[in-house]
């Protein structure tokens, strides 16, 4: 059974599919958001996918818009895979798509840039790249999930103390502006009482889900973008600590030869 959610940021669904849609001119051609929804509904279908739920953000009165489908079909115990959308008629954004994951717990995206985006400015005709090329965009995406499993792995694997996890969330916010004052505080409440169990405490996994907890109400033209964004941060504090974890137990060694 499909189930749906409205995620939204000062409207909802019907103020995406009631927006005025944009005149189309010489250099610009406007894709609709129910044009979209029917499009990555049919290009999930002919995938052999199955949908477990959808959800829309919506900004500036229905001009920009997100649209997010947890894909049933292609899941673990913990998350299943996620096809986004993000859209715009006011064009302060271009038409992208993305691959990414739901945490199923608590529904927190996670978006990785470096599964690719289907992306295209709003000139010539939208059936030039669509339906055909997003539904083999979406075919492609197992492979992809398998990768955000082994990035979930990733950060399962790395402990983070009280010290460190100061040390990370002060740096996301004054040095990468990956979060604002308003999610600090969320994140801070997550941390004193969790809303949700991610099964790995005092982890980096459990910190990417409470900022991703906080980043969920955030505006549609930025929401894809802060995703990657803060995703590619935390692989790369993993990848960090990787590295000092094996340089510290190569000098272990170095340490214990020189005893002999």
């Amino acid at each position: 059974m499909i189930t749906e959610t409205i995620r939204t940021w000062k409207s909802a669904k019907d103020q995406i599919l009631t927006a005025e849609v944009p005149q189309e001119t010489r250099t610009y051609k406007p894709v609709s958001h129910q044009e979209l929804i029917d499009l990555t509904l049919e290009s999930i279908h002919q995938s052999g996918f199955e949908i477990a739920s959808q959800s829309y953000i919506s900004g500036r009165e229905g001009q920009v818009a997100t649209g997010k489908y947890g894909i049933s079909s292609v899941q673990d115990s913990e998350m299943r895979l996620q096809i986004a959308w993000q859209n715009s008629y006011d064009k302060t954004t271009t038409l992208k798509f993305a691959i990414g994951a739901q945490v199923i717990v608590c529904e927190n995206g996670m978006v990785s840039g470096d599964n690719g985006h289907f992306k295209t400015k709003h000139v010539g005709d939208v059936q030039t790249f669509a339906p055909a090329a997003i539904t083999e965009y979406i075919k492609q995406s197992g492979d992809s999930f398998k990768t955000m499993q082994n990035d979930r792995e990733g950060l399962k694997a790395h402990e983070v103390s009280k010290e460190r996890r100061a040390e990370i969330l002060g740096r996301m916010f004054f040095n990468d502006n990956l979060i604002q004052s308003s999610q600090m505080n969320v994140i801070r409440k997550e941390l004193i009482d969790p809303t949700h169990d991610y099964g790995c405490p005092d982890s980096l996994w459990e910190l990417y889900n409470h900022s991703t907890f906080a980043m969920k109400e955030i505006h549609p033209r930025i929401w894809m973008k802060d995703h990657i964004a803060l995703h590619e941060f935390f692989m790369s504090e993993a990848s960090s600590q990787h590295n000092k974890d094996v340089a510290k137990v190569q000098q272990d060694m170095m340490n214990q030869l020189e005893m002999f």
